[in-house]
């Protein structure tokens, strides 16, 4: 049994490397033998645990699917008006990739890969969704004010995401109020 437990926290330990190491370089950058050395394994004991890289980004990006389904799911009431809930939505993500180093990892490989994809990704696709077909340019706004603050961070940790996504969602908030009153900045 304690094998077991050994295992299973190596096991995580590999994974949290890994997902320093993705955040850090991206998929093709990512080096193993440096993800190897974070932990204090040989690379041969590594592969021990997950075979490849390929499968070490697909375990990271099944914890971005579960982790962006439970949290789609608290905002999928529709009572809210559609800018709180996606609001609320794209700050409670943005403090997810600050807290969350797997978190972080998978949605920078999951950017990475977007470009190349026939269909927009899982979690912006299920963003888009959110904010209901009469507020998709919302939506498309929710997409863009994550993924540029996220993009644009000014560390690979995403230190202060969160509140960048906040003063963001302000700002926007703000220009739409000052247009409707006709007093926006020409």
């Amino acid at each position: 049994m304690a094998k077991q437990a050994r295992s299973l926290r190596t096991h995580e330990l590999v994974l949290d490397a890994a997902a320093a190491e993705f955040a850090r370089h991206g998929y093709p950058r990512a080096n193993l033998q440096h993800v190897a050395e974070r932990t204090g394994l040989t690379k041969g004991a590594l592969y021990g645990h997950f075979a490849s890289k390929e499968q070490l980004a697909r375990a990271l990006t099944g914890h971005l699917d579960a982790v962006a389904a439970e949290i789609l799911a608290r905002y999928a009431d529709p009572e809210p008006p559609a800018r709180e809930r996606l609001r609320a939505l794209c700050c409670e993500l943005a403090g997810r990739v600050e807290s969350d180093v797997r978190f972080n990892a998978a949605l920078r490989l999951m950017l990475d890969e977007a470009p190349a994809a026939p269909e927009p990704p899982g979690l912006l696709a299920d963003l888009r969704a959110l904010g209901e077909p009469a507020a998709g340019a919302l939506a498309d706004l929710a997409t863009v004010i994550l993924v540029g603050a996220y993009c644009t961070a000014p560390d690979l940790e995403r230190r202060g995401l969160a509140e960048r996504v906040r003063a963001l969602w302000d700002a926007a908030a703000e220009e739409s109020a000052q247009a409707g009153n006709g007093t926006a900045a020409r």
